[in-house]
C-alpha cells in the first residue's frame, strides 16, 4: 500500500478531530470507558459537593458545643444541658466517658488509663464516619487515569486492525485515534477533581479529629481534677 506524502497531506485538511465530536461517535470498548469515567466523575463532583457542606457545617456546630461545653465545670450536667449536640462526635465520646465512669463504685477513683482506652475505642468509628467517602474518592483518583489509558489503548488497537487496502489511512484511522485520546483526556478530568478534593476533605478531617483528639484529653484532665477535688 503505496501512499504518498502530498496525498497523506490533502487527507488530513478533511480530518475533523474535534474532542467532543470524537466523543459523541466513540463505540464499543472506548465508549464503555467513557460512560464510566463521566459516571465517576459525576460521583466525584457528588461526594466533592456533599461532604465539604456537611464538613463544614459540623465544624460550626463543634465550635458552638465546645463554647457551651466550657461554661460547664461537672460532665454530667454538661451531657444534659448539651443533648441538642447528640449527633456530633465529641458528644458521643462525651457520653462514652461518662458510661465507663458510672460502671465504677460511688466512692472509687475511675482509671484515668481505663477511660483513655476507652474512649480511643468509642473515637475509632466516629472518625470513620468523618472519613466517609474519602475512599472512593482515593480510589476515583488512582483508578480514572488508568481506565481512560486502557480506553485510549483499546481504541488505537481498533484504530490499526481497521486498516484497509482503499489508501485513505489517515480518513480511517485518524478518528479512531481521536476517539481513543479523549478517553485519556476525559480520564485525567476526572482524576484531578477527585485528588484535589481528597487532599481537601482529608485536610478538613485532620482538622476535626485533631479537635476530638484534644476535646478527650480535656474530658480526662476535667475527671483527674474532679477526683482531686481541685
Amino acid at each position: 500500500m503505496n501512499v504518498s506524502l502530498p496525498s497523506l497531506l490533502a487527507q488530513a485538511t478533511t480530518i475533523h478531530t474535534d474532542p467532543v465530536s470524537a466523543a459523541l461517535q466513540s463505540r464499543g470498548m472506548v465508549l464503555a470507558v467513557l460512560v464510566l469515567l463521566v459516571l465517576m466523575s459525576v460521583l466525584t463532583w457528588f461526594i466533592i459537593g456533599a461532604r465539604a457542606w456537611a464538613l463544614y457545617n459540623l465544624r460550626k456546630e463543634i465550635d458552638a458545643f465546645r463554647t457551651a461545653f466550657n461554661r460547664h465545670e461537672d460532665l454530667t450536667a454538661a451531657a444534659d444541658q448539651l443533648k441538642m449536640y447528640v449527633a456530633l462526635p465529641h458528644f458521643k465520646l462525651l457520653i462514652a466517658l461518662l458510661k465507663e465512669i458510672a460502671r465504677y463504685p460511688v466512692d472509687d477513683e475511675a482509671d484515668l488509663s481505663a477511660l483513655e482506652r476507652t474512649m480511643a475505642r468509642a473515637s475509632e468509628p466516629l472518625v470513620s464516619d468523618l472519613e466517609a467517602g474519602l475512599t472512593v474518592l482515593g480510589s476515583i483518583a488512582s483508578a480514572a487515569p488508568f481506565i481512560g489509558l486502557f480506553g485510549t489503548v483499546w481504541g488505537i488497537m481498533m484504530a490499526f486492525g481497521s486498516l484497509s487496502d482503499s489508501g485513505s489511512v489517515l480518513q480511517t484511522v485518524a478518528p479512531h485515534i481521536a476517539e481513543a485520546l479523549v478517553a485519556t483526556a476525559v480520564g485525567l478530568l476526572a482524576a484531578i477533581p477527585a485528588v484535589i478534593g481528597y487532599n481537601a476533605l482529608t485536610r478538613m478531617v485532620k482538622q476535626i479529629v485533631t479537635d476530638l483528639d484534644g476535646f478527650g484529653l480535656d474530658l480526662l484532665n476535667t475527671v483527674g481534677r474532679q477526683q482531686r477535688g481541685l
